[in-house]
Order: C-alpha cells, then structure tokens, then sequence
C-alpha cells in the first residue's frame, strides 16, 4: 500500500507530498502501519539528512525551510532534491571557488569543487609549463597543443584581438596555457 493510497484527501501528488512529509516532521505515523509507507516516509528523512550533511547544516533547519515551501515545491522536494539544493547555492560552488581566487581559468581548488558536483567527471587544470619543458608529443603538450588551436579559433570567430583587449577571459586564458 503507497502512500498516496492512504492519504486519499489530497487532491493531487502535490498535497499528498506535503501532507506526508508534514506527517513525518510532527513524527506522526499512519494508522495503516505499512512496512512499504514507512519506508517512504525513511526515505524523506534520509533525503533531509543527505541535504544537511551536504550543506553542512542542521537537519532542523531544513524541516524549518520545508514549512516555508508551497504544495508544488515540496512536491518537487519529494521527487527529487534538486530545487533545495540549487536554491543554497550548490550548483554555483564550482564557480564561486573559481571567482573568489582570482585566477585567470580553472584553478585547482575551483576543479576540485566542479568534481566534487560532478563524480566522474575528468576535468583538469590549464597545462602552466612552459612549451619548452614539456616533452614533445607528451600528454601535456598535446593538450595544451589542442587548446591552444580551439581558443585560436573562438578568437578568429568572435573576431577577439588580445593586442588591443587583453584582459578579455580567454586572451587570459590563452597567457596561462603559454598559448
């Protein structure tokens, strides 16, 4: 038995949503004691603490802010957890930590944020070796041999003249890369 099946007042998932998970904050149980509905209402509670945990807050904090939420937006809560965490900022970490060090192109405190958002994800810093230390044919020089030839033709396409503008981001870019 689902817990929409139970809650059968509700008039769509929206409010079926926010009546369970107000259910779960007051600690209420259904009368129907179903194994299946109070693994539902363990998996709001597990969501709640995988967000505090992962925002470094208070469990409680979040119950608080979930009161503040309309029907659709638990709703989507419910589904998935998404709409909460993009709305502390989560989504925007890799960026803030590539901003705050004033480096021109990823530093590796700002990679590091980005795989920690994104697991599996093979991104790495800009190749800072001068050319001619790097062995010819290496992995590093091949990349920075690849960037260098796609930034050229962003700069071509875009008509960007490093001369006469270069504090533009990819003009210093192309200087960190030794392009």
């Amino acid at each position: 038995m689902k817990i929409n099946e139970i809650l059968t007042e509700a008039a769509n998932p929206a409010q079926q949503a926010a009546i369970a998970i107000s259910m779960k904050k007051a600690n209420k149980k259904p009368k129907n004691k179903s194994t299946e509905l109070e693994e539902e209402f363990d998996l709001i509670e597990s969501i709640i603490n995988r967000l505090a945990e992962h925002n470094g807050v208070d469990a409680e904090v979040i119950w608080e802010d979930l009161d503040t939420l309309t029907e659709d937006e638990l709703y989507a809560f419910a589904v998935t957890s998404e709409p909460i965490m993009e709305s502390q900022g989560v989504a925007e970490d890799w960026q803030k930590a590539n901003k705050s060090d004033k480096t021109d192109g990823m530093s590796q405190k700002a990679v590091n944020a980005y795989r920690r958002e994104n697991p599996g994800s093979k991104l790495k810093t800009a190749v800072t070796t001068k050319p001619s230390k790097l062995k010819k044919g290496g992995k590093a020089s091949k990349r920075r041999k690849s960037y260098c030839s796609r930034s050229r033709g962003q700069m071509k396409m875009h008509s960007i003249s490093c001369a006469k503008t270069p504090d533009k981001a990819i003009c210093k870019a192309r200087r960190r890369w030794n392009c």
